[in-house]
């Protein structure tokens, strides 16, 4: 029996500063009271015809989503930060399936952040930003 991995992909996590920085000045931004997402479509192009489904294009450039946080240190002591930030990797892991694809994302909590009870209001959040963003797929 082959278990399944639940956790992102190393290709799929936004961790240079350099990358985060990018993402920011060329990418949109839209936010509410809770979190800003910036997203940014990655430029290269991808054939369908050569790669149909395959998650990597002929460059060996990923097609998958990929996300990076940020929680300051604003937002309450790690305790609180660590709970929004598995919220939010969860939140991406399980919906990254309707992204659409090469898109790379920045997650940013606000302050106002920890006023949030449960995932599942985190998790609405993100989905209505992600909506007003059109990454998602139909």
């Amino acid at each position: 029996m082959v278990m399944k991995k639940f956790a992102l992909e190393k290709q799929q996590r936004i961790k240079r500063e350099t990358e985060f920085k990018k993402i920011m000045e060329k990418g949109k931004s839209y936010a509410d009271k809770y979190l800003v997402v910036y997203v940014l479509e990655k430029s290269s192009e991808i054939n369908p015809l050569t790669c149909p489904s395959e998650e990597v294009t002929q460059e060996g450039e990923s097609r998958l989503p990929r996300m990076g946080l940020s929680v300051s240190r604003r937002i309450g002591k790690a305790v609180i930060r660590n709970r929004i930030k598995r919220w939010m990797r969860e939140v991406f892991r399980l919906h990254q399936s309707r992204l659409k694809d090469r898109m790379e994302i920045i997650l940013i909590a606000r302050s106002s952040a920890k006023e949030l009870v449960d995932y599942f209001e985190m998790e609405k959040r993100i989905l209505h930003l992600w909506g007003k963003a059109r990454i998602v797929r139909n």
